[in-house]
């Protein structure tokens, strides 16, 4: 990905002293590319940052160069808004930067262009050599010699920032043997050699084998053909999967009637901005005039248009439909919904499953094994050309440097290092542009080896949105019990609470006074009415599961909230749930693959079974009347069977369980403001609804074959390939000028497998 994230004391070191660091010990170039306060990029010279780091500015926070003609400028939005910013700065600035888009796409074109350029000059210096070498050309040996060794030298010279600088780097610095200091040491052993063997030739003693020029220039060529290969699948496959990339660059906003159309960077907090037929949303707004229907299949991989009218919210990148739409911003450019799964999804590439630690491992033993192979190689064939072979001592060690530098060249730890994180980019790229956001790596790895599923009910196999059935009263002064419980209710974010709360205050009902209110996550609502306590939650908790018109309620299956004054019941309230669209269906799956189905809710066991029987889910894998407590401890019971164990929840209630669990998913909206708290534990979360849950299955299982092809191939590979080098089949051998083809044979198969992923297509809604 071409970034590193890392946390800093700036009381002991500032950020761009840490850089000068970075860049000190590792080699790299580092250019400073974000932070977690709003920014915006000017062109303004290097020369004018400090007059204006000394400008008095007004929520300007801070000033640093990103080139030679372009700043970074951090602002408090609260304070000053990115038009008004601009124009402050618009004496020191040459306005806006252009917009650099998603920084991975541009290192990796960046990246593709600089090997593409390094390829070129490499070949138009090899061909030239290899002609001479292997052609029918009609030319004095001399001359020959003489112009192989000058465009040999050039070529090498390519070698030195590509393959010398960071091998020696990390050698140095680190003291660690790089995957380059294989290729260093081939084309340096082959190039040595030759200039030796020109020199013997100059003074008229050629060696029995003469300088090899074509070995050296084509090792550096093929393998910057590999790396060139290899930058372009990357770089494709990193932009079939980019999130980033797909905001509109530009927004039309409504000032005094007026539209004007501005830069998207631009959009400040107040603005109201229009929407045309068939535009893209600019930044996350709520709609204030208009009705439209907007296609959301960016976010959450459904192909359904969704309805939208004024009141409802709209979403970054998403396209608008035949209607027109004005929209009020509810989120900066940069930090909305978008960009919240773009961060995710950089997360989950950026984390460590613990298959790329054994990948590592293993690859920090290639280098000395290939070069202890290499070794061993050169004497035994040195011990066989002077022994068996009765050769010259001359020839004879010649003959085995050109045994050593095809086993250096040819070897390709390249594969292995790979072989996990290729996989890992496209696969939590490709699965949230099927509305599966993963969090982290090793859910990734993990999914595939889910043996049962456990699912909250209301809210997720059931929807959010509850219909009161019935409700009744209990007390003389029933608009008293009524007022009390809009008191309770209407403060919380339950579904049940929710439902209640609606019906309330469509029938006009105010809140009493009460104080001290205090959800209690699993049970319900309590607090003081005067010096009664007043609670509203389940039966149980609420001490009333005995009442006969509770007990009515919870035998006809419905949820019931009971509204108690002094463990006195007031009042009543019998609730319908509506089963997802997609919940039979996506059961059906889970049990079509073997995975064991379980539904655990705080609600009444009637309710719960009723649910569970129109899924599909057997009546022994239910719980009922669960605090979130008791849900982790349901959790922790199957874990401690070996099973592996996905839970899926959406509430606040259900943090504990989905922490507790191996893969901890959140049914989350699209617009990611679901429980904060259950966002935050959990793995995964899903836009797309329950569907969402066959595709990362699909996903994980997808993934972890490639990663074990990856693995298995770069294994083989290099075993086949050093034992063809090193003259193991003895009539069938690999010549060093053609080992450096090993870079594109070994590392393109594991480029490939990778971005088939992109072939996978997410399951259709339901």
């Amino acid at each position: 990905m071409g970034k590193v994230d890392f946390q800093l004391n700036t009381t002991v070191k500032s950020a761009d002293e840490a850089i000068r660091a970075a860049e000190r010990s590792t080699g790299f170039r580092c250019v400073r590319q974000g932070c977690d306060d709003q920014f915006i990029d000017l062109l303004i010279p290097r020369s004018a940052i400090a007059e204006l780091r000394e400008s008095d500015i007004p929520g300007l926070l801070e000033v640093h160069p990103l080139d030679k003609h372009t700043v970074r400028a951090s602002y408090d939005p609260l304070v000053i808004g990115a038009r008004a910013l601009v124009d402050r700065m618009c004496q020191m600035s040459g306005g806006l930067a252009p917009p650099k888009g998603d920084t991975a796409l541009l290192h990796g074109q960046k990246r593709l262009c600089d090997h593409f350029m390094k390829t070129i000059l490499a070949s138009a210096l090899t061909v030239p050599v290899v002609v001479l070498a292997w052609g029918p050309v009609d030319v004095e040996e001399e001359l020959k010699a003489q112009v192989s060794l000058v465009l040999a030298s050039l070529a090498q010279l390519i070698a030195v920032p590509e393959f010398y600088i960071p091998s020696m780097t990390a050698l140095v610095r680190n003291g660690a043997l790089e995957m380059d200091m294989l290729v260093v040491i081939s084309i340096t052993a082959a190039y040595v050699y030759s200039v030796v063997a020109f020199v013997f030739r100059m003074v008229d003693e050629p060696l029995a084998i003469p300088e090899f020029f074509e070995t050296s220039t084509l090792l550096i060529t093929l393998i910057l053909l590999g790396r060139l290969i290899a930058s372009y699948a990357r770089a494709r496959a990193i932009q079939a999967v980019s999130l980033r990339s797909l905001q509109p660059t530009t927004a039309l906003i409504v000032e005094d009637d007026n539209l004007r159309e501005i830069d998207s960077r631009l959009l400040q907090l107040g603005d109201c901005f229009k929407l045309l037929p068939h535009c893209q949303v600019p930044t996350d707004g709520v709609i204030i005039q208009g009705h439209s229907e907007v296609d959301e299949s960016m976010i959450t991989g459904e192909n359904l248009f969704v309805k939208k009218a004024p009141g409802m919210g709209v979403i970054a990148g998403t396209m608008n439909g035949s209607g027109s739409l004005t929209a009020r911003l509810t989120r900066l450019p940069g930090k909305n919904t978008v960009s919240d799964i773009a961060g995710l999804v950089e997360e989950a590439t950026k984390s460590r499953p613990r298959i790329q630690d054994l990948a590592d491992r293993v690859a920090s033993y290639f280098v000395p094994a290939v070069s202890g192979v290499a070794i061993a190689v050169f004497v035994i064939w040195t011990i066989v050309n002077l022994k068996v072979i009765q050769a010259p001592t001359n020839k004879a060690v010649a003959g085995a440097i050109t045994y050593t530098v095809a086993v250096l060249a040819v070897s390709c730890p390249c594969a292995l290092g790979l072989a996990v994180p290729m996989v890992l980019v496209v696969a939590a790229g490709i699965a949230a542009r099927g509305g599966v956001v993963i969090k982290s790596a090793e859910s990734i790895v993990r999914s595939r080896a889910v043996t049962d599923v456990v699912f909250d009910k209301t809210g997720t196999i059931t929807e959010t949105k509850l219909d009161v059935a019935a409700y009744e009263t209990f007390t003389r002064d029933a608009h008293e019990a009524l007022a009390l419980t809009r008191a309770l209710v209407r403060e919380t974010d339950h579904p049940v609470s929710t439902a209640v709360n609606r019906l309330l205050k469509s029938m006009g009902v105010r809140a009493a006074v009460t104080s001290e209110n205090r959800s209690i996550p699993g049970d319900g609502v309590l607090a003081l009415h005067g010096d009664a306590v007043v609670k509203a939650g389940n039966p149980t908790w609420t001490l009333s599961e005995h009442h006969p018109a509770v007990a009515k309620a919870v035998r006809d299956g419905l949820t019931v909230m009971s509204v108690t004054s002094d463990d006195a019941l007031i009042a009543l309230f019998a609730l319908r749930t509506r089963l997802r669209a997609d919940a039979r269906s996506v059961i059906e799956d889970l049990r079509r693959r073997n995975i064991a189905v379980h539904l655990v809710s705080g609600d009444q066991q009637a309710a719960v079974e009723s649910v569970a029987s129109e899924v599909g889910i057997p009546i022994e894998n239910t719980a009922a009347q669960k605090s979130p407590t008791e849900k982790q401890s349901y959790v922790s019971a199957l874990m401690a069977e070996n099973k592996t164990v996905l839970f899926c929840g959406d509430g606040t209630n259900d943090a504990v369980a989905v922490a507790q669990a191996d893969v901890g998913v959140q049914l989350g909206g699209s617009s990611l403001l679901s429980s904060a708290v259950t966002r935050g534990a959990a793995d995964v979360v899903l836009l797309s609804g329950l569907s969402g849950l066959p595709h990362l299955l699909d996903i994980s299982g997808s993934a972890y074959r490639r990663m074990v092809f990856n693995f298995v191939w770069s294994g083989v590979y290099n075993v086949v390939a050093i034992l063809m080098a090193a003259g193991a089949f003895v009539h069938v051998r690999i010549p060093p000028a053609y080992a450096g083809l090993g870079e594109l044979v070994s590392v393109l198969p594991v480029v490939l497998v990778a971005t088939t992923i992109l072939l996978h297509k997410p399951p259709p809604a339901a």
